[in-house]
């Protein structure tokens, strides 16, 4: 097997990479450039329609997608919506937000997996974007911020790009299971969240979205930055609702707080606020099947 060392910028020990790995990486569907500028845009403490439209116009092909939702029958609309800011007061600025990242990464998060257990139509796009929705939910609610409401919704949403990977090189006779990352390992020389880094870092996307991927797999005695702790937080509770592993969703089972008490203590969400938290949480998942509803 030919074999290549490859070293990313960040301190983490990386074994040997199958350069087929390698190659399996560039074939990735290209992330769209409008994510990366968006991220910028949203750092602002204010920004307007036309900002956003200014942006996302860069890719006409998003254009046309947003406007074919805007005008779906997602949204009870009087007239046809033909500019992005028409499109904006119809649906909202954080709905709009919501699809602009799930369309930009839809060749990445519409692939299927053969060996994880995810519902196999759309199971691993539901759950990567659930996590996503959830972070960002967390952060608006945590008095210290270690990513931007924006940057925690990106990195929920890409958490689980090295499974694009190393499900390529498991043993799918073995079928759908809980992979572990010592059989990642095995399989590619990397777990996901390894080979996650060096994916984001060729994207050029910022570090604080790539170092909280990075470490989300770091048990509660390792040490891992705090954006990685949101999204643990943001996983256990999208797992209270099975979401990804099958259809339909139902959010009616109960979060119980008292499972996570050490992630909720080092991200700093105090017991006064789960209860809100999970509200909105459940909120901004409601009905999230049906954001790339084309009816």
């Amino acid at each position: 097997m030919t074999t290549a060392t490859v070293k990313p910028d960040s301190n983490t020990s990386w074994r040997q990479v199958n350069l087929d790995v390698l190659t399996r990486i560039e074939d990735l569907p290209s992330l769209s450039t409008v994510v990366s500028e968006f991220l910028e845009l949203s750092h602002r403490e204010f920004f307007s329609a036309k900002d956003f439209e200014a942006v996302i116009s860069k890719d006409q092909a998003l254009v046309a997608r947003l406007l074919k939702l805007a005008n779906s029958g997602m949204y009870g609309k009087s007239r046809s919506i033909h500019s992005i800011p028409e499109a904006v007061v119809l649906v909202g600025l954080e709905n709009m937000k919501k699809i602009v990242f799930a369309v930009s990464t839809e060749g990445l998060t519409r692939l299927r997996l053969k060996n994880y257990a995810f519902e196999p139509s759309r199971g691993y796009w539901m759950h990567s974007t659930a996590v996503g929705l959830a972070g960002r939910a967390l952060i608006e609610a945590l008095p210290q911020k270690p990513l931007h409401a924006e940057e925690a919704f990106v990195a929920g949403l890409l958490h689980d790009v090295g499974k694009l990977i190393t499900d390529d090189f498991l043993d799918a006779e073995a079928g759908k299971r809980n992979v572990t990352l010592d059989e990642e390992a095995e399989a590619v020389g990397l777990n996901h969240a390894e080979l996650a880094e060096y994916i984001l870092g060729q994207w050029r996307l910022p570090e604080s979205i790539i170092s909280a991927i990075r470490d989300h797999h770091k048990s509660l005695e390792e040490e891992a930055v705090a954006g990685a702790r949101v999204l643990q937080l943001a996983q256990a509770i999208v797992n209270t609702w099975h979401i990804g592993h099958g259809e339909p969703i139902d959010l009616s089972t109960d979060f119980d707080p008292a499972s996570q008490v050490e992630l909720m203590n080092l991200v700093g969400l105090s017991e006064s606020k789960v209860a809100q938290v999970i509200w909105d949480i459940r909120q901004n998942l409601a009905g999230i099947e049906k954001l790339y509803s084309e009816d």
